[in-house]
């Protein structure tokens, strides 16, 4: 048996809930850590599941409902994960900011 990392973010910090219904479950999973130092309003968690679970099958075992609430999404490398966070810290630039930057792509042109 080998282990996937998984990485889950979402709204509101559902980390102890995800943690009880993975452990009700029947699947293999591990928990993991990934600090609590976020840019965004998002909490972060990580498992080790056993790589022949499918994610489907983690989704069922978390529901439907608990995924909607918390608006989870779930990345299965490191790379996807930390460019879903660079996209999203990029985000938050100020009016001022957003403006000198497209003077500067201006000015490249």
């Amino acid at each position: 048996m080998g282990w996937t990392t998984l990485y889950i973010t979402g709204k509101g910090d559902f980390r102890e809930e995800i943690r009880e219904k993975l452990e009700d479950s029947d699947l293999d999973v591990m928990p993991g850590y990934t600090g609590t130092y976020s840019l965004t309003d998002e909490t972060h968690d990580l498992f080790w599941v056993d790589d022949e679970i499918k994610l489907r099958a983690l989704k069922e075992a978390i529901g439907s409902k608990f995924i909607w609430k918390y608006r989870l999404q779930f990345y299965s490398s490191l790379e996807a994960f930390t460019e879903s966070q660079n996209k999203k810290s990029s985000a938050n630039f100020s009016e001022e900011e957003l403006h000198l930057m497209e003077e500067m792509k201006a000015a490249v042109r």
